[in-house]
């Protein structure tokens, strides 16, 4: 017996075949999104910035501006989703510091208020200075070719 039974109305059969076929195009698995998962024994905090890889007047070569979002604080052991961003679609970066002084940084450098935000920034250049109330921070790429990505990091 079929699947999509004759018996029903036109518009029942049509509506089940498209529900279907949504399940199968789009599993509940692959929802976009990017998690952290903090393995040391500290707290850390975590600021993300992203922009998407081919919008119109970015660059691959840090010209372009970017969101940044933070503070986002992880307690020791704990996993999290920070964005619902498509890491594949995006070009990815976070700065993450935790106690004694450890920070998870790169050569990207923005500035960043130190409190919660959302907020439009762009990468700074040598001799450029931040805004009062921000603070430079380096940022780490995340390189990744996949919907949803976790970020571990480790002591």
């Amino acid at each position: 017996m079929s699947r999509f039974s004759d018996r029903g109305s036109p518009l029942l059969r049509f509506t089940s075949l498209i529900a279907y076929l949504a399940a199968a195009v789009c599993p509940a698995t692959g929802w976009a999104e990017l998690r952290f998962c903090n393995r040391t024994d500290k707290k850390v905090d975590i600021v993300i910035a992203y922009v998407q890889k081919d919008a119109p007047g970015t660059t691959t070569n840090q010209d372009g501006g970017v969101t940044a979002e933070g503070w986002f604080p992880f307690a020791p052991g704990e996993c999290g989703k920070v964005s619902d961003i498509h890491v594949g679609n995006h070009w990815a970066y976070f700065y993450a510091k935790g106690g004694a002084g450890k920070a998870w940084n790169g050569s990207s450098f923005l500035c960043v208020p130190n409190r919660s935000f959302t907020k439009g920034v762009r990468f700074m250049r040598q001799g450029e200075t931040c805004p009062v109330g921000d603070s430079l921070r380096g940022f780490r790429r995340m390189d990744a070719n996949t919907r949803g990505y976790t970020m571990t990091l480790n002591p």
